[in-house]
């Protein structure tokens, strides 16, 4: 398994007592600010078992990552 800032994020967004939590917010402010003026995100690294795929392409936006970032985001935001 390869434990990346996203694959981290992406598990630990699921668990509503951390929503909260300071480093949790810390580590999705890293993966918000590498969104392009579009708000889509990019590859910065790629495990090469998966070079051809979309989210292992680092010099095109991928529709996957960009979907997996807005998922984490609406996770935590705050409810009403």
């Amino acid at each position: 398994m390869w434990y990346d800032v996203l694959h981290v994020v992406d598990t630990l967004s699921r668990f509503p007592f951390l929503q909260g939590d300071s480093q949790l917010r810390e580590m999705v402010d890293t993966i918000t600010a590498q969104a392009d003026e579009q708000g889509l995100y990019t590859a910065s690294s790629m495990y090469r078992a998966w070079k051809g795929w979309s989210f292992a392409d680092k010099k095109s936006p991928s529709a996957w990552l960009t979907f997996l970032v807005l998922r984490i985001v609406k996770r935590i935001q705050p409810t009403n």
